[in-house]
């Protein structure tokens, strides 16, 4: 009898495994933009979630030199079990600095905008319809909200899921930040600001603003400051989910609400002790700072439950 129970057993484990694994593949969609595309396997999803990164020389896992932490490759794996394709790209500048060929005074914020459209477009028009996706969904994460928005208004999508940006143009918010960190700067900014919005530069400016105002970089801040946030939201018509956390330091959570109530068909969530990197931490000190750089503390439970819910329409 014990050799007959070990023989099943033995069989049992030597059989193949009868679970799937997603589908990964990485795509170039012009000389700009690499991603990669994961598809639950045999599933035959018709939606496919375009996730775009926030601000910085980011890649599509989420992460920066010296900074990984996998949040946006965690995100695609979740929707991958939820039946979800999902494609996640490198910005273009990440690309440009990887070949040293990156020239920033050139970057414009409609650059970005236009990269999320080409890879819409791409899916639906040209050698991306061999997968056969006829449903769209924008996933924006911090400066990719702002983009993911823009990018609706340019071509269709059927939602949009926004996590962790600011309901204030980017001027607004980095005078706002400044005024509490170093509110002796607060005036100086403002003014240099006010410079960049109206004319596209300033050529005198407090030293110890240098790293925010840069001459390679002020054209790229007019080019970002020109957009309203919540201006914008009102133009979409889309069932979009907005998403903050109580322990983001970047962004304030209330501004998830702030944004959500300028949509025409919008729902929000704030996530208690939930961070910019959209992981679960409980304070805003050292413990927030090296989630930053932790790739195996896995994205917010609760966040995974919003967009679970969010996204039965869509399968």
């Amino acid at each position: 009898m014990k050799k007959l129970i070990f023989i099943v057993v033995l069989l049992i484990w030597s059989l193949p495994s009868l679970a799937q694994n997603p589908i990964s593949e990485n795509l170039e969609i012009n000389q700009l933009i690499d991603g990669t595309l994961l598809q639950p396997e045999g599933k035959n999803s018709k939606t496919l979630a375009i996730i775009i990164a926030g601000s910085g020389l980011t890649n599509r896992d989420g992460n920066q030199i010296a900074m990984k932490n996998n949040s946006l490759k965690q995100l695609a794996y979740f929707l991958e079990e939820e039946s979800i394709a999902s494609f996640r790209y490198d910005k273009r500048i990440f690309k440009l600095a990887k070949n040293q060929m990156i020239d920033e005074s050139q970057i414009r914020f409609d650059d970005f905008v236009q990269d999320a459209t080409d890879v819409v477009n791409y899916f639906k028009l040209y050698d991306g319809v061999k997968y056969g996706f006829d449903k769209f969904l924008l996933i924006g994460h911090s400066q990719g909200v702002l983009v993911a928005q823009l990018t609706s208004l340019k071509t269709a999508v059927e939602g949009l899921i926004l996590l962790c940006d600011p309901a204030k143009p980017i001027d607004e918010v980095m005078i706002s930040q400044i005024s509490k960190q170093a509110p002796f700067l607060y005036k100086d900014l403002k003014e240099s600001f006010d410079s960049i919005r109206k004319v596209g530069y300033v050529k005198e400016y407090n030293p110890l603003l240098k790293t925010v105002l840069r001459e390679e970089t002020q054209a790229f801040f007019q080019s970002w400051m020109k957009y309203n946030p919540t201006e914008i939201a009102q133009k979409i018509t889309e069932p979009t989910l907005v998403i903050g956390g109580t322990t983001d330091i970047q962004v304030h959570s209330e501004d998830a609400k702030i944004l959500a109530e300028n949509f025409p068909n919008a729902t929000y969530a704030i996530i208690e002790n939930m961070n910019h990197v959209l992981k679960k931490v409980e304070s805003i000190g050292l413990e927030n700072q090296k989630s930053y750089n932790n790739p195996n503390l896995p994205l917010h439970n609760e966040l995974k439950s919003e967009i679970e819910q969010f996204i039965q329409n869509f399968k």
